[in-house]
Order: C-alpha cells, then structure tokens, then sequence
C-alpha cells in the first residue's frame, strides 16, 4: 500500500524587520575603507579637539605680560579589524546561490554587534581605539537617578570639547535614561540624542564594565562618552561557494568577510556609572583609583 509522505513547501523566507538602533544609527559612515588603511591603519590630527581659549589682557598687565601659546595638535590613530561570519551545511538539496544568500544574511544580522563589541574592549588587537583601555576619566555624580548621572557626564566632556558626542552605553540602560527625560529623536535617520545634542548609542554589543575592565555597583552599569565616532568598512566579501566546497564531505563551506576601522575625533573619553532602576534610589558610588 501507497504511503504519502508529507512534506512541506519550502517558501522564501520573510524579512526580519528593521535593523535595531545601536552604533551605526550614533555613528557618521564617511565612506570605504581604502587599502593604504587596511594595510597600515589610519592617523589624522586631532584639529578640534580641547577647550583652549583663555582671556587676555591687551594693556599687557600683571599677570599677562605676554600671549600664552598652548601645545601643538596631537594624532589621532586607528588600526583595521576583520570581521568574519561562515556557514556550513550539506549539499543536499541546497544550491550555491542559497548559501551565499544564507551566510550574507547571517552577517548582516550580527555586524552591528560585533563592531560594538570591538568599540567597548577593542578585541585584544593593538591599536584599535577602545572605550575599556581609552583612559576614560571617571565622573561621579552628586545625586541620585540616571538623570543625574548622564548630566554630570555631560558637564565634564564639554568642559574639554566643544562640539556634541556619542554617549555608549548598554541597552539595559535604555529604560533609566528614557525614564529621566534625556532621550529624543533628531532627524529622519532617527538618530537618538539627549536635550544637549549627545548621540545616544544603545549597544546590546556593549559590555557593562567601566575604564580598564572596571566592575559597576549592583544595579549599576558604566557609560562612557567620546568625541564624535566615525565607521569606515570595506565591501562585504563572499567568495563563491563552489570555491570553498568541502568535497570529500559534501559540504558549503561558505564565507562572508568584511574590514573595518573606528575612531572618535579626540582622546576626551568620560565614564560614569548609570543605574538601570527607574527612578533610581542611590547615586553612583565613587570608583577607586
């Protein structure tokens, strides 16, 4: 006797959605990543960085007998990083075309993380400016609440830089700072900033731990501001999957990679330590040196 087997129909599958916010919604993307770059990083002088204006006094009296000069610009550097995304499966039933859309796919949904992830820590790579190992000075509020927190944050960068930046932070922060009135739309972009003008970045790539890996306070997570953050990438490379086939095994092996470089404008990187309860109920305690 005949027995059907069922078997459903493959259909495309549907699309996932909008992409979530994070650092590529904060962040400006100047354009390609060229190869002098990827070969040996990039530098560039930091021409708008601090707050070096002072008052004079032109009759040349006591105590400013002569015009102070500050020091020169310094340099800012970055090194490359690749990012790599790979997907394997047998080769029944599954063409070349498949995996090569199914790996691109699997890229696409996990790059915005990742580069998160090589913002706050840098990955261990030399040179790739990080948040964790940036130095960063620590700012400790005066009264309690998220709200006060990002404030003070915020007073002590345009103490140093005068133009607005990108404040990181992980997402389970998200509802605090909501909560205190500091998150607002800005653009069709849909680019999140506080009253003041700061980027928000909302990274779930991000960690929670503070300047060189420093632990928060229970119910507390760190946040650091920067100077303006730019993203340089390269194209995505796929090679064809008829290339890298396992053979002997039957098996895609295939590949999507890409190159990138980060950078803020300045070294002026503050940190402070938000509480994620809304409202909060202590102020974030003092960090030790």
């Amino acid at each position: 006797m005949a027995v059907i087997v069922p078997s459903q129909q493959e259909i495309q599958g549907p699309e996932p959605g909008r992409r979530r916010y994070g650092i590529f919604d904060a962040a400006v993307r100047p354009g390609p990543l060229g190869n002098g770059v990827i070969a040996s990083g990039l530098t560039f002088a930091a021409e708008d960085c601090g707050v070096s204006v002072v008052p004079y006094d032109p009759t040349c009296a006591a105590p400013h007998p002569e015009k102070p000069f500050a020091p020169g610009t310094a340099f800012v550097e970055s090194a490359p990083y690749w990012l790599l995304t790979t997907y394997q499966c047998g080769t029944v039933g599954t063409t070349a075309d498949d995996v090569r859309r199914r790996v691109r796919k699997r890229y696409d949904a996990g790059v915005q993380w990742a580069v998160e992830q090589q913002i706050w820590t840098g990955g261990g790579i030399t040179d790739v400016p990080n948040l964790s190992g940036a130095g960063a000075t620590v700012v400790v509020p005066t009264a309690p609440g998220a709200g006060a927190a990002i404030s003070a944050l915020e007073q002590a960068f345009h103490d140093q830089h005068g133009y607005t930046g990108v404040i990181h932070v992980n997402s389970t922060a998200q509802a605090a700072v909501q909560y205190a009135g500091l998150v607002g739309s800005q653009g069709g972009a849909g680019k999140l900033v506080t009253p003041l003008g700061n980027a928000w970045s909302f990274g779930s790539g991000y960690g929670v731990s503070g300047p060189a890996g420093a632990a928060p306070a229970a119910g507390f997570v760190w946040a650091f501001i920067t100077p303006q953050v730019y993203l340089w990438e390269t194209q995505v490379n796929q090679p064809d999957p008829v290339q890298t086939l396992d053979r002997i095994h039957n098996q895609w092996m295939a590949v999507a990679e890409s190159v990138w470089a980060h950078t803020w404008v300045c070294d002026t990187v503050m940190a402070v330590q938000v509480p994620v309860a809304a409202p909060a109920v202590a102020t974030a305690p003092a960090v030790p040196a």
